[in-house]
C-alpha cells in the first residue's frame, strides 16, 4: 500500500515561500500553501504605503539560498522586496501549490 502526505503550509510570505522551496527541493510535491491574500509576500504584499522600505540592509532579506545582490539601494522598498518573492515564488514553481485568499 502507497503511502501518501498531505502538508499544509500556512501564509505564503517569506517563511511559507520558503518552506515550500524546500519542500519541493526534498521531494515532496503534495502540498499546499495557504494565504489569506490574493498574493505571495507577507508583510510586503501588506503594507503598500508611501515610503515603506526595510530598515535592515536589503541583502538580508533574500534567501542565502538564492541570494539577490543587485537590491537597487541599501534599504530596499517594499515593491522591490515584494517583487524578489513573487519572483522567488514563480522561480521555484510554488503557483500551483499556492491557494490565494483563503
Amino acid at each position: 500500500m502507497a503511502s501518501t502526505r498531505r502538508i499544509v503550509v500556512i501564509g505564503a510570505g517569506p517563511g511559507g515561500l520558503c518552506m515550500g522551496a524546500k519542500l519541493r527541493e526534498a521531494g515532496f510535491d503534495d502540498f499546499v500553501i495557504l494565504e489569506q491574500a490574493d498574493g505571495v509576500g507577507g508583510t510586503w504584499r501588506h503594507n503598500s504605503y508611501p515610503g515603506a522600505a526595510c530598515d535592515i540592509p536589503s541583502h538580508l532579506y533574500s534567501f542565502s539560498f538564492e541570494r539577490k545582490n543587485d537590491w537597487s539601494r541599501a534599504y530596499a522598498t517594499q515593491p522591490e522586496i515584494l517583487d524578489y518573492f513573487e519572483q522567488f515564488a514563480t522561480k521555484y514553481g510554488l503557483e500551483p501549490h499556492l491557494r490565494l485568499g483563503s
